[in-house]
């Protein structure tokens, strides 16, 4: 059987890496030994540096495309609370805070090695919001796009 166990990021300064998900996500780590860094949860740092020699023999850089064709996906119900400390931390934006077609709030950023991140509400919050502004399950499905059966058991 095969089974899913991270995403692994190679990064330029492992250190630097480290600290920015932990400070910014405040994840645990669950292995350090140097080079790799595997936190709880599924996301992997490698050293650029020591990945190289197994991953494209004979080469001495990666460079990441400018429109990464990949992100990582996090949620917070505090999305505004949130671009608050990426600005703080001066952590540079793809894009602010946008509303997607479905009313989620999301915001993207890189990481110091220029990986895609983002950021956006949970759907549960999101309904839970509409629902709060007086809004009935038909046009909280609509707007969401998400099933009516969902929006129910969500505003119980």
């Amino acid at each position: 059987m095969i089974r899913y166990q991270s995403v692994v990021l190679l990064c330029s300064d492992i250190a630097i890496s480290k600290q920015f998900y932990q400070d910014l996500f405040q994840l645990e780590i669950e292995l350090d030994i140097g080079g790799l860094v595997t936190f709880v949860g599924g996301i992997s740092l490698w050293e650029k540096k020591d990945a190289l020699y197994l991953l494209y023999p004979g080469s001495d850089t990666i460079t990441n495309p400018e429109k990464p064709a990949q992100e990582l996906y996090f949620e917070t119900d505090e999305i505004v609370e949130f671009s608050t400390i990426l600005q703080e931390r001066k952590v540079p934006l793809l894009h602010e805070i946008q509303v997607t077609p479905w009313n989620q709030r999301t915001i993207r950023f890189f990481d110091p090695d220029r990986n895609l991140i983002e950021v956006g509400e949970s759907m549960e919050h999101v309904v839970k919001n509409l629902g709060k502004d007086g809004l009935p399950p038909e046009k909280i499905a609509e707007k969401t796009w998400m099933p009516l059966e969902y929006i129910k058991m969500i505003l119980q």
